[in-house]
C-alpha cells in the first residue's frame, strides 16, 4: 500500500497533488470537485490492485457494494429507470472514495496527511475571506450567504474541511505542549471558522458543526484544571461569537435562534413538514423496492399528471426530495435500502466505538462524527446524487483513517480496527 511507495513514484506525486487539491479545488465548485475525487479514486485503486484481495475483506466496502446492487436494481423495476440510473450507477464512487481517502490519510507516509491538513486550513481561510466580504458587503445585514460557490453552501464546505482542520488542532493542543504562538493561532482560526459558519445562515451546518465540536471537548476524560478551563473557555467563546453575530444581524437572530424551532420537520409550522410528509407518504406507497433514485420528484409530478396526488399522497404540490437522508432512502429504494444503509452506519459506529474504548476515550473524533453524520432528525437528503455527498464522505474518509490510525497515545498499537482484516 502507500506505505510501501516511496515518495518519489508517480503514484504518490499525483496522489499528493490530488489530495492538495480537493479542499481548494471544491471552492470552485461541484463539479471540479467531482472530477478531482474520481481521479483520486481511480489512481488509488488502480495502484493498489495488489491489495485488492485484503480490501475485499472491509465489511464497510462488503455493505456498500450491496447497498449499490440494491439501489441499481431499484433503478431498473422504477418507472423512469433512465433518470434514475444517472445517481443509482456512479454511486459507489463515494464509498470507494472515502476508503481510498482513508488508506492514503492513514499511510505512513505522513506527508498525504499533512499537504491535506494545510490545503484544508488554507481553504477554509479563503470561505472565511470570502463570507466576511460577504457580510460586510450586505452592510452586516444578511440572512444567508453565497461564499465562493456562488451557492447557498458554503457552510457545508466549513463543516467538513474547516470540522476537520479544527478537530486536529484542538486534539493537537490537548495532546502536545504547543507555543504560546501555536495556540494563539490556533484558537483564532477556531474563532474564525465559529463566526463564519454562524454568519452563512445556514442552520443544519451550523448545528452539525457546534454540535460535533460540543461533544468533542465534553465526551472525554476529565483533564484537571487545564481541561476544564480550555473546555469552558471553547464553550464562552462559541455563546459570545453566537450572541455578538446576532446582536449585529437581527435577521441571523430570527432565522437560528427564533426560527430554528418553528422549523423542526414535524411541525406544522415548519417548511419541512410537507417534504417530510410527502417522504412518509411515499415511502409508504412504494415499501419495498421505493421510486428508484432521484425519482422523488419525478413521481410526485407523475402522480400529479395524473390527477391522483392528493388522493394518493394527500398533498398539493410537489418537493424536490424530502429533506431527510433516511426518508429518502426509505422512499427511493424501499425498507431493504434503509437496512442495508443502516447497516453501513452501524458497522461505522461500531468500530468508532471500540477505537474510543481501545483509546481510553482520548481520541473520540471518529465516534463523535459517525453519531453527527448518521444522526437521523436532519434536514440534508441528498443520498445519491453529488451535492453535499461530497463533503460527507470526505468526512467518511477522515472517520475511516481515524479509526485506521489503532494506535493510542502512548505509542502501543491496539487491536485491529481497521474494519477489513490484513492477510
Amino acid at each position: 500500500m502507500l506505505g510501501k511507495m516511496g515518495l518519489d513514484t508517480l503514484n504518490d506525486k499525483i496522489l499528493l497533488t490530488l489530495v492538495a487539491l480537493i479542499p481548494l479545488l471544491s471552492l470552485v465548485g461541484n463539479a471540479v470537485a467531482d472530477i478531482t475525487i474520481v481521479v483520486l479514486t481511480l489512481v488509488f485503486w488502480v495502484s493498489s490492485y495488489s491489495h485488492w484481495s485484503a480490501f475485499t475483506q472491509s465489511r464497510f466496502l462488503q455493505l456498500s457494494f450491496l447497498f449499490w446492487i440494491w439501489i441499481v436494481i431499484c433503478s431498473i423495476l422504477s418507472k423512469f429507470p433512465l433518470h434514475s440510473f444517472q445517481d443509482s450507477l456512479p454511486w459507489i464512487r463515494f464509498p470507494l472514495y472515502a476508503f481510498a481517502l482513508s488508506q492514503i490519510f492513514s499511510s505512513p507516509k505522513r506527508i498525504f496527511w499533512r499537504v491535506f491538513l494545510a490545503a484544508a486550513i488554507t481553504g477554509t481561510l479563503i470561505e472565511v475571506s470570502a463570507l466576511a466580504y460577504e457580510f460586510i458587503q450586505s452592510n452586516f445585514q444578511a440572512a444567508r450567504l453565497y461564499g465562493t460557490f456562488s451557492k447557498l453552501i458554503p457552510g457545508w464546505y466549513l463543516s467538513c474541511f474547516g470540522l476537520i482542520a479544527n478537530l486536529t488542532l484542538i486534539q493537537a493542543l490537548r495532546t502536545k505542549e504547543q507555543t504560546i504562538f501555536i495556540n494563539t493561532v490556533s484558537l483564532a482560526f477556531f474563532a474564525l471558522t465559529i463566526f463564519a459558519i454562524l454568519i452563512t445562515g445556514e442552520i443544519m451546518s451550523t448545528v452539525v458543526f457546534i454540535s460535533t465540536i460540543s461533544l468533542f471537548l465534553v465526551v472525554r476524560p476529565f483533564e484537571g484544571k487545564n481541561g476544564l478551563i480550555f473546555i469552558m473557555g471553547s464553550i464562552l467563546t462559541i455563546i459570545s461569537l453566537l450572541i455578538g453575530v446576532v446582536w449585529i444581524n437581527p435577521s441571523l437572530y430570527q432565522r437560528l435562534l427564533v426560527s430554528a424551532f418553528k422549523r423542526l420537520p414535524w411541525m406544522q409550522t415548519s417548511d419541512y413538514h410537507l417534504p417530510w410528509t410527502s417522504g412518509i407518504t411515499t415511502a409508504l406507497e412504494n415499501p419495498f423496492i421505493g421510486v428508484g433514485p432521484k425519482n422523488f420528484n419525478l413521481y410526485c409530478l407523475n402522480l400529479k399528471e395524473a390527477g391522483i396526488l392528493e388522493n394518493t399522497l394527500h398533498i398539493d404540490r410537489c418537493e424536490w426530495h424530502p429533506h431527510n437522508l433516511y426518508l429518502q432512502i426509505f422512499s427511493e429504494t424501499g425498507i431493504i435500502g434503509v437496512i442495508l444503509f443502516g447497516l453501513i452506519a452501524a458497522t461505522l459506529f461500531a468500530a468508532a466505538y471500540r477505537h474510543s474504548v481501545l483509546s481510553r476515550w482520548k481520541d473520540n473524533i471518529p465516534l463523535i462524527l459517525t453519531f453527527i453524520l448518521f444522526f437521523p432528525i436532519q434536514t440534508y437528503s441528498q443520498a445519491f446524487g453529488q451535492s453535499k455527498n461530497f463533503f460527507f464522505w470526505t468526512m467518511i474518509g477522515f472517520t475511516l483513517a481515524k479509526i485506521r490510525e489503532a494506535v493510542d497515545h502512548s505509542g502501543r498499537e491496539m487491536p485491529n480496527t481497521t474494519l477489513y482484516r490484513q492477510r
